[in-house]
């Protein structure tokens, strides 16, 4: 069985490089309600937080209209786009 990532089975391993960032980052993996280890070290890896987030905002239908309201199904529309962590 694959435990899905930010489980408690399979928490998300993250790195960032300031204080002001480790904040960011635990309130937003908080909210989503992810398990996580976060380390305060460079170079910056936040990876398995925006593979988490991916996961998180796949329709269980891929023809379902996109959560992004472009109009657009979502396998034509952000299916293939990585997540911009903007924080």
């Amino acid at each position: 069985m694959t435990y899905p990532l930010g489980s408690e089975q399979r928490p998300l391993v993250l790195r960032v490089t300031s204080e002001r960032r480790l904040q960011q980052v635990t309130a937003l993996c908080e909210e989503h309600g992810f398990q996580f280890i976060i380390g305060l070290e460079p170079p910056e890896d936040l990876t398995d937080l925006k593979k988490a987030l991916m996961q998180k905002m796949i329709p269980k239908d891929v023809y379902a209209p996109c959560p992004c309201g472009s109009g657009k199904k979502f396998k034509f529309c952000c299916a293939k786009k990585s997540v911009d962590l903007d924080i």
